[in-house]
């Protein structure tokens, strides 16, 4: 799968812009922003567009129907902000705070997210056309009734994660953690490969598990 990577201009002015300067419809084009903090921003359809944002705070930003094109976050705490219904391409994250990030109903397309941490993030109802997560934490993260038939996962943490009601058929897993996962067998039609052969039993248990199949040795069950 080829993801197509954000499209920035060589060179891009500084902005330091607050909270309070960004209204709804604001469109910020073509500027790099460091260490600007927008936590608890609060607008409508706001577009940023081949920006790159660095050690950028987002956190509990309330973000509806945001519109992200061509940039990149690194270092940025989104920590507990919600973009809901916000249409993402050509993102990419890298080494980002995304704890309790919810961005119901969104669209993400030639989107990568890279070692960062997304625990109790919630993406439902979301649509992954062309992602790839990879060396990401979602423990206890909320995928319920997503598309993620578009996307690749690569050495992620799914411990306490939810996929009930998924749609996942062609979806790719590879080498990730699956203890405590729930609503496992809505992967159908998805790919899960491990080369840990403790990754393939945690995973083959949990799926039965959620099947209501119980495993045990002969030895167990009474003559």
């Amino acid at each position: 799968m080829k993801i197509a990577v954000p499209r920035l201009r060589a060179h891009l002015d500084a902005a330091s812009p607050t909270p309070d300067e960004i209204d709804d419809e604001e469109r910020l084009l073509d500027v790099a922003l460091e260490d600007v903090d927008l936590s608890d921003l609060e607008a409508e359809h706001v577009e940023i567009g081949g920006c790159r944002l660095t050690r950028c705070k987002l956190a509990g930003s309330d973000l509806d129907k945001l519109i992200l094109v061509d940039s990149e976050l690194t270092q940025c705490d989104l920590a507990n902000a919600r973009w809901a219904d916000a249409a993402a391409t050509r993102l990419a994250i890298t080494s980002s705070r995304l704890t309790g990030f919810a961005a119901p109903g969104s669209s993400f397309q030639h989107v990568t997210v890279r070692d960062s941490v997304l625990d109790f993030a919630s993406f439902r109802f979301a649509k992954f056309v062309k992602v790839e997560l990879s060396d990401c934490r979602l423990h206890s993260a909320d995928f319920v009734s997503a598309e993620l038939s578009g996307a690749v996962f690569r050495r992620c943490d799914f411990t306490g994660t939810e996929f009930s009601q998924v749609s996942a058929r062609g979806a790719i897993f590879v080498d990730c953690t699956w203890d405590a996962a729930r609503g496992l067998t809505s992967l159908a039609g998805a790919t899960v490969a491990a080369a840990s052969p403790i990754d393939s039993l945690t995973f083959t248990s949990a799926v039965t598990t959620a099947t209501g199949i119980t495993l045990a040795h002969p030895d167990d069950l009474d003559a």
